[in-house]
Parts: C-alpha cells; structure tokens; sequence
C-alpha cells in the first residue's frame, strides 16, 4: 500500500475534511493547471480557493502541494500548523505524496 493510499484510509477513518493547496509562481501554476485539468474536474485557475499565486520574481522555484488536515498521522511527515489555515492542526509538505491522492479523488480546496 501507498503512502497516499495509508493517508487516503487515514482521513476517512477520521471523518474530517482536509484541504489542499497549491502556491508557485504564475509561469509554474499555467503548467500545473494544464496537467491537472486535463486529468481532474473541477478544472482550476488562479481564483480557486486553495491556489496561491506568488510574485512571478518571488524567491521560489517549484510548484508547492500542502495538504492540512486536523489529525497527525504517524506514517509520514507533518509540520505542526498555527499559522497558514490555522484551523487544521497539521500540514504535509509532499508533492508527490498529494499528486497521488489527486489520483483517489482528493481536489484542490476542501475535501
């Protein structure tokens, strides 16, 4: 089994909403933009709730995938939140990890 897919079991058996985030620069968001709505619906743009668009001359250089949630698994890393969408208590920073869950029907936004 995944890492995405233990994450995938670990919020059901919670029963609480998650959300996910995404923040790059513009030039980088246009891509994942394509990626993700050519495989997801519903399609995404720069006022989706959940997309974080930098300055394009910001001091980032990949696209950022941040999945909060209100319980702390033990099976992957997570960041203890107070600051950004301080009403979840954990954050997991992992790009491919979230990929995945887009995969089993996570989106962008509250789920």
């Amino acid at each position: 089994m995944s890492v995405a897919q233990e994450l995938d079991q670990f919020i059901k058996s919670s029963g609480d909403r998650v959300f996910i985030e995404a923040e790059a620069k513009p030039s980088r968001l246009k891509s994942f933009y394509a990626q993700y709505n050519s495989k997801y619906s519903p399609t995404i743009n720069n006022n989706t709730d959940g997309i974080i668009a930098l300055d394009e001359d910001a001091n980032k250089w990949g696209l950022e995938l941040r999945l909060y949630l209100h319980n702390c698994p033990s099976f992957i890393p997570t960041t203890r939140n107070t600051v950004y969408r301080s009403e979840y208590s954990y954050r997991i920073n992992d790009v491919d990890v979230i990929l995945e869950m887009f995969d089993l029907g996570y989106r962008i936004g509250i789920n």
